[in-house]
């Protein structure tokens, strides 16, 4: 049998793609999916370039066009645009397999069978992206604290940056990755789907303390030291 992978009739029917990924390995053919996934890497490599483009995460060249190093500043810009490209690849391949990979070890599903369900994951992360991106154009500057996030809320309990970082890395798209994840999962699932639930809250909690661990480091300090600059 064959299964016609639709992005938004698959999201709102979990049940008859769970089924599907469930069936894999009896021939059941999962159509359209690889035609998705080459759509939204190519979405995902545009925004981060479009986002470099228009200035974001390359401020720090500025100072090349006050000094009149024209050259210099186009060069760094080129640098720049391609930095974007593997910057979304990465993000691409860490949402996509390494997600998926831990999902695996935790819960004892398929890989193959969760990094499909990341596609889903990778777009909702994406669409809140964007939607910070076209805020910050609109309004011409770019915050570190995302608006969609606990961020700005934790910011009235403490000064700490950590914290605050931590909290900025719990958003509206943390939430809908969580649902995603468990709805597709606890198809799956036999025992406690409470402990599932934990062990999928528990993933997104230890990378954003990872997350906000290496924010507040002086990352751009430790390498110019080691490389003698």
């Amino acid at each position: 049998m064959d299964y016609q992978f639709r992005f938004w009739h698959s999201l709102l029917n979990p049940s008859k793609l769970a089924f599907a990924l469930d069936n894999q390995e009896q021939d059941y053919q999962i159509k359209g999916y690889r035609s998705r996934f080459f759509i939204l890497l190519g979405i995902t490599i545009l925004f981060f370039v479009i986002r470099s483009i228009w200035g974001m995460g390359s401020e720090n060249l500025t100072y090349l066009l006050a000094e009149n190093l024209e050259e210099e500043y186009i060069v760094s810009r080129y640098l720049s645009v391609f930095g974007a490209v593997v910057k979304g690849l990465l993000f691409f391949a860490f949402h996509y397999y390494f997600i998926s990979i831990c999902l695996a070890i935790l819960t004892d599903h398929s890989f193959r069978a969760i990094s499909k369900i990341q596609l889903f994951v990778l777009a909702s992360i994406l669409l809140e992206k964007v939607i910070l991106f076209s805020v910050f154009t609109l309004s011409g500057f770019t915050t570190a604290i995302s608006f969609l996030s606990l961020g700005p809320i934790s910011t009235y309990i403490t000064d700490d940056s950590f914290v605050i970082y931590f909290f900025n890395q719990l958003t509206i798209a943390t939430a809908a990755s969580i649902y995603i994840q468990y709805n597709f999962l606890s198809r799956w699932e036999e025992e406690s789907k409470g402990l599932l639930l934990t062990k999928i809250i528990g993933l997104h909690i230890f990378f954003a303390l990872v997350t906000a661990g290496i924010s507040i480091l002086p990352l751009y300090d430790y390498v110019t030291k080691v490389v003698g600059l």
